[in-house]
C-alpha cells in the first residue's frame, strides 16, 4: 500500500465515522434534560403534586419558581446527586442513559421518585439535540482529517528515508486494523449492555405500573358491584309498594300529579267560598244583633210608655170614682172648682215627662272599617265584647274599652282588628309587656239605621 492509497483510506474512514458524531449535548440541552428529570421525580415522589402537570419549564430556575414547600423539600435530595461535567462530548443516547438510568441509581433519591425513570426516558428521547455549528464542525472534521493524513505522510516519509523489510509493512497495517476493530467492538458491546440494562429496568418498572392498574380495576369492580346492588335494592323496594306491580309509568305519574293539582285547586276554591260565606254570615249576624238591639230598645221604650199610660189611667180612674161628682155638685163651691181636674191631669203628664231617664249600659264588640260595631250585648260576652257604651236616650252615647282581664287579653291578641277601627293612641301595635288598657277620653257613638256607629274614636294608652 503506497502513501496515496493510505491517505485515501484514512479520509474515507473519517468521513464514515463523522456522521455518528454529528450531534453533541449543549449546556441548554443538559439544563432542559435536568429540568425534565426533576419535574418527573418530584411528581412521583409526592402524590399531591398534580399541579406540576400544568407547569411548563425548561430550566431549573423556572421550575423552582412554581414549586410548593413539599416539592422544594424533595428537590434537596435531587440536587444532592452529582452530575458529570464532560456532557459536551455526549450524544443523545448517552444523555438518555444518564438521566433515565444512571442518575436514578443514587441512594439519596426516594423509591417513589425512582418510578419516574420511564417518563424521563420518554420525554428526553423526544428532545431534539442540535448539531454543532457548521463552521466549528467543519474545523473539527478538517482537523480530524488532517491529523491522520499528516501522520500517514510522516509515516510514508519515514519509510522512504528508512525503508523497512517488505514483510514488516503488512504486519503494521494488520495491527492498526485489529486495534481499531477491537475498540469498535468494545464500544458496540458497551452500547448493547446499556440497552439491555435499560430494557431490564423498564421490564422491572412495568409490573409495578401494572400492579397499580390492577388495584384501580379492582376498586372500579367493587364500585360497579355496589351500584348494581343499589339498583336491585331499589327495584325490590318499589315492588313492595301498595300497587304491587312495581311499575313507574311517567304518563300515569303526570296524570296523577295533574289530578292532585286540580283537587288542591278545587279545595282551595271551596275554602275561599266558605270563608266568604263565613264573613257574610258574620256580617249578617252582626246586622241581626244590631236589629235585635234596636228592637229591644223599642220594646223598652214601649214598655215605659205603657207603664206611664197605666199610671195616668190609674190617676184618672181615681179621680173619676163614683160619688166624687155629686159631692162636687152639692158643694157651694163645686162650680168654681170644676176646672181643677184638667189642671191636675196636665200636671201629672208634665211630672211624668220630667222624670229623669234611667242610664242604660250596652256592651259592644269590635268596630269594622266603616266604624259600625258588629255586635251589642246586655252583658260581657267573653271573646267578643271589647267596648262599653253608656246612653241616656238610646240614641247617642259614649263608649270606652272594658278594663277587664279577659277583654284586655282578647284586644291585645290582635290590636289592629279589635282596637284599630275604634281607638286612637300611640304604638297600638306594640303590646309587649302590656297588662292594662287605660281610656284617656271616651269616644262617641250614635244609633243610626239600627246600628251603633262611631262619631269620634276613644283615646287609649297601654300600661
Amino acid at each position: 500500500m503506497n502513501i496515496q492509497s493510505l491517505k485515501t483510506f484514512v479520509i474515507a474512514a473519517i468521513a464514515a465515522i463523522c456522521p455518528l458524531q454529528a450531534t453533541a449535548v449543549t449546556d441548554k440541552e443538559m439544563e432542559e434534560a435536568r429540568t425534565i428529570t426533576a419535574k418527573a421525580y418530584l411528581r412521583y415522589a409526592n402524590d399531591g403534586s398534580g399541579y406540576l402537570d400544568e407547569v411548563k419549564a425548561t430550566t431549573m430556575a423556572g421550575l423552582n419558581a412554581n414549586l410548593k414547600a413539599k416539592e422544594k423539600e424533595n428537590l434537596k435530595a435531587f440536587n444532592s446527586v452529582k452530575v458529570p461535567s464532560d456532557y459536551s462530548s455526549w450524544d443523545k443516547d448517552k444523555l438518555v442513559e444518564f438521566w433515565a438510568v444512571t442518575f436514578f441509581t443514587s441512594p439519596a433519591l426516594s423509591d417513589k421518585g425512582k418510578i419516574a425513570k420511564s417518563r424521563v426516558r420518554k420525554q428526553i428521547s423526544a428532545m431534539n439535540i442540535a448539531a454543532p455549528a457548521p463552521k466549528e464542525q467543519a474545523k473539527k472534521e478538517e482537523a480530524k482529517a488532517v491529523e491522520p493524513a499528516a501522520a500517514a505522510e510522516a509515516a510514508g516519509t519515514a519509510l522512504q528515508e528508512n525503508p523497512a523489510p517488505a514483510e514488516t509493512e503488512p504486519g503494521n497495517d494488520a495491527v492498526a486494523t485489529d486495534a481499531t476493530t477491537a475498540q469498535t467492538q468494545e464500544e458496540l458491546l458497551s452500547d448493547q449492555n446499556a440497552i439491555e440494562k435499560d430494557a431490564a429496568d423498564a421490564a422491572t418498572e412495568r409490573p409495578q405500573e401494572e400492579s397499580h392498574t390492577w388495584v384501580y380495576v379492582l376498586v372500579l369492580a367493587v364500585l360497579v358491584g355496589i351500584v348494581i346492588w343499589l339498583v336491585v335494592y331499589a327495584a325490590n323496594l318499589m315492588k313492595r309498594q301498595p300497587d304491587g306491580n312495581g311499575t313507574d309509568d311517567r304518563g300515569d305519574s303526570a296524570e296523577l300529579r295533574d289530578q292532585a293539582r286540580k283537587a288542591i285547586a278545587a279545595k282551595n276554591k271551596e275554602i275561599e267560598e266558605l270563608h266568604g260565606r263565613l264573613q257574610a254570615e258574620e256580617s249578617k249576624s252582626a246586622d241581626l244583633g244590631m236589629e235585635l238591639e234596636r228592637l229591644r230598645l223599642d220594646k223598652n221604650r214601649l214598655e215605659e210608655t205603657v207603664s206611664r199610660l197605666r199610671e195616668e189611667n190609674a190617676t184618672l180612674t181615681r179621680q173619676l170614682t163614683p160619688g166624687a161628682a155629686p159631692r162636687a155638685a152639692s158643694s157651694p163651691t163645686a162650680r168654681t172648682q170644676e176646672p181643677v181636674a184638667p189642671e191636675r191631669r196636665e200636671t201629672t203628664h208634665e211630672a211624668a215627662r220630667e222624670q229623669k231617664p234611667i242610664l242604660r249600659v250596652i256592651y259592644l264588640g269590635r268596630a269594622n272599617a266603616r266604624g259600625i260595631f258588629v255586635r251589642a250585648d246586655r252583658r260581657i260576652n267573653a271573646g267578643n265584647t271589647i267596648y262599653r257604651l253608656d246612653t241616656n236616650d238610646g240614641l247617642v252615647g259614649t263608649f270606652h274599652v272594658v278594663d277587664e282581664p279577659e277583654v284586655v287579653d282578647v284586644a291585645l291578641s290582635n290590636p289592629a282588628e279589635y282596637l284599630g277601627n275604634g281607638c286612637t293612641g300611640e304604638d297600638l301595635a306594640d303590646t309587649t309587656g302590656v297588662t292594662r288598657i287605660v281610656t284617656e277620653s271616651a269616644g262617641t257613638a250614635i244609633f243610626e239605621n239600627g246600628y251603633w256607629k262611631i262619631l269620634r274614636k276613644t283615646r287609649i294608652r297601654y300600661e
